[in-house]
């Protein structure tokens, strides 16, 4: 039997047009040129005996073998950069910029990511917070490295870890939900994937519901749920010990699961990176028991 070996140039070169989306820009990154780049995919799609992206105009997209290879390719890639790393000093000084999302585990993270910055003080960590639709756009600008954000399941862009928790509704012990009455609702602003699961859910059941309170913060948010403003919709990481969880038992409609995602520009990542990636699949597989 024929061993096939994946050269980790093409796949870091594959994994940096996925990251980019287009070989212009990979290119540039790579300090290569474009019909160089062109080749390597070109190369790596024979090595695997299939195509793996595909090309409308300027616009790239993964088939399915493509989307399969990016989950392997960003694990080589990863042991590969680690493995390097221990021969090679650190490079100090750079800024890596770090994405939580204000809706899920951001207490949780940051408190993670704190300790890590207090044991390794010579890394430079920037801490951005912000709902997890603007996190994933600013990964897009180029404007952070790592975050940490929820999302409906389907972006292979940068995608690098992914887990799935199911939400459930919540209310203060002293908060009876009534669903023949407007159910008042604790949440996010506009673009909040909670928001967007509760909203969605009452509507298909036909029952009836006003926002009562509205604030980006979980800490505010958690308050107004705690004080009896209204029902929210929360997961184990945000849940407090005064609030109760309703279900189906209630009236209240079933929630859809939610997607997380760990999500990081691996072309641009660097030892470091890891470290701090290396934490939140930790915490994640702790708190969720994966």
């Amino acid at each position: 039997m024929k061993i096939i070996n994946l050269p980790t140039d093409l796949l870091r070169t594959f994994v940096t047009v996925v990251e980019v989306e287009g070989f212009t820009k990979a290119a540039d990154i790579l300090g290569r040129t474009q019909p160089a780049i062109s080749l390597q995919v070109q190369r790596l799609e024979q090595l695997v005996g299939h195509k793996l992206i595909l090309r409308v105009g300027k616009n790239v997209s993964l088939t399915e073998q493509g989307e399969s290879l990016t989950v392997y390719a960003r694990q080589i890639l990863r042991l590969n950069d680690i493995a390097i790393a221990r021969f090679e000093p650190r490079n100090k000084g750079e800024v890596i910029r770090v994405g939580l999302p204000l809706d899920y585990a951001v207490n949780l993270l940051q408190e993670k990511l704190t300790k890590i910055i207090i044991k390794h003080p010579e890394l430079r960590i920037e801490i951005r917070c912000d709902l997890s639709r603007n996190l994933i756009e600013l990964l897009r600008k180029n404007e952070i490295d790592i975050a940490v954000a929820l999302f409906e399941g389907n972006d292979q862009q940068f995608l690098f870890q992914n887990w799935t928790e199911q939400p459930t509704w919540v209310g203060a012990q002293k908060f009876t939900p009534n669903v023949d009455q407007e159910i008042p609702l604790v949440v996010h602003p506009h673009g909040c994937v909670y928001r967007e699961r509760m909203i969605t859910a009452l509507k298909l059941a036909g029952l009836r519901w006003r926002i009562a309170f509205s604030s980006p913060g979980i800490g505010a948010l958690q308050k107004a749920v705690s004080d009896g403003l209204g029902l929210s919709c929360l997961t184990e990481p945000t849940l407090q010990k005064n609030m109760i969880s309703y279900s189906i038992k209630d009236e209240l409609p079933a929630l859809e699961p939610l997607h997380i995602g760990l999500f990081a520009r691996q072309a641009q990542l660097g030892s470091e990176g890891y470290v701090i990636i290396d934490q939140i699949e930790n915490t994640f597989s702790n708190k969720l028991n994966y």
